[in-house]
């Protein structure tokens, strides 16, 4: 598992001043002295950094992106009888247009020296995520929080789907599994719920799935990561091995890369949730169709009974399944119209607390698997449910009681 300082050396935060924001201000420059802890001391010279601008917020499929050269300078340096101040300047681009006052803003040091400022709207799930990703808890009134990247964070399938939306390649595979999976599969993608279920036979698990469905759902998930990656490495060097006939293949090639990563992990996401459920004999339907052609992922007990007028509504209980949700969650609320409280299962960590507000106020109930419960906070904990706790639910309700 790779390591969060192979991508990033250190870090820096705050939030955004008057001062510090386009275009309120045409300063155009951000930084401190304490920024000499990840970036050096500019000395008598003007440094150039390389660097990739991010507006990154809940309502986008993908950052807005810029790219723009900063340079670190003692904006003192003539200025003998004076201490230094030391600062970062920038010049306008697309993202430092969009900042305002109050925004979260991170500036990260990339191993290749180059710098990746990335701006979140205050109290947002992105910017939560950002903060998580980083360690950042809590900021100084005045100035930035500056720290460098430990070695001991690793990168999880949850930090790799951050890290991606940021636009950082992570590699998750591992050769020594090629294989076996090719053995299987030959050069190509299977079905994602044959993938799904090789992953679970060949993951070397410490416990079962009916002792901690928690740790072992997010086990399976880690594992079919790094078999796909591996997979997937080899094919697309196969690919770009043989070469593209023209631009239009390349791109489509390309595109086909990226969107069946995004589907892959919903899809193996929702075989592992109905392994888990199969090994604790909890009765089932996937995919139900229910009012207005809505689609439920899953609904307990199953079709026949939600199609049954007379089967009684509160033994009803179902679980829509995303891996990350944004305001997708939403969707959810059209779904089994007879069942009161809707259900969501998510990797998605640090969803902020004016989103599972909404969700809470609109009848949505979150479950969160337990490892990734630590992203939230010590309110939303005692508000989200783990697969282990909807699990005894589910079986509660199927029996006539709640």
């Amino acid at each position: 598992m790779e390591s969060l300082r192979q991508h990033f050396t250190g870090v820096a935060a705050k939030y955004l001043s008057a001062v510090d924001a386009t275009p309120k201000s045409h300063q155009h420059e951000i930084g401190s002295n304490a920024f000499v802890q990840i970036l050096g001391n500019p000395g008598a010279v003007k440094v150039p950094f390389a660097g990739t601008f991010l507006y990154f917020d809940d309502d986008s499929e993908t950052p807005l992106k810029a790219s723009g050269e900063l340079t670190w300078y003692d904006t003192r340096l003539r200025q003998a009888h004076r201490n230094p101040e030391y600062r970062l300047y920038y010049r306008e681009n697309a993202v430092t247009n969009r900042m305002t006052e109050g925004d979260f803003c991170v500036v990260a040091v990339r191993p290749d020296n180059s710098l990746m400022v990335v701006i979140s709207p205050r109290g947002s799930t992105s910017e939560q995520q950002i903060r998580w990703l980083f360690e950042i808890d809590r900021l100084p009134a005045k100035g930035f929080e500056v720290h460098e990247i430990a070695d001991r964070r690793q990168v999880s399938i949850v930090e790799t789907m951050i890290l991606e939306e940021l636009g950082v390649e992570v590699r998750k595979d591992n050769e020594d599994w090629l294989g076996l999976i090719v053995d299987r599969f030959g050069n190509r993608f299977p079905p994602t719920a044959e993938f799904s279920s090789f992953a679970r036979e060949t993951c070397r698990l410490t416990v079962s799935v009916n002792e901690d469905p928690d740790f072992v759902l997010m086990t399976w998930m880690e594992h079919e990561e790094m078999l796909f990656r591996t997979l997937e490495r080899t094919l697309v060097q196969t690919q770009l091995d043989s070469g593209f006939a023209d631009v239009e293949h390349f791109i489509g090639f390309s595109l086909s890369v990226q969107n069946r990563r995004k589907s892959r992990v919903g899809y193996a996401l929702e075989h592992h949730l109905a392994a888990a459920f199969e090994a604790h004999g909890l009765p089932f339907g996937r995919q139900v169709i229910t009012e207005n052609r809505a689609t439920a992922d899953f609904l307990f007990p199953g079709q026949k009974q939600y199609s049954d007028t007379g089967y009684p509504d509160d033994r009803l209980i179902m679980l829509a399944s995303k891996s990350t949700c944004k305001d997708r969650w939403r969707q959810v609320l059209a779904e089994a119209g007879r069942i009161r409280t809707k259900h969501l299962l998510t990797l998605e960590p640090a969803i902020s607390l004016h989103q599972t507000g909404e969700m809470e106020a609109h009848g949505l109930r979150l479950v969160v698997p337990a490892p990734l419960h630590d992203t939230y906070s010590d309110t939303q904990r005692a508000w989200l449910s783990d697969l282990r706790s909807y699990i005894e639910l589910v079986r509660r309700t199927l029996q006539g009681g709640c």
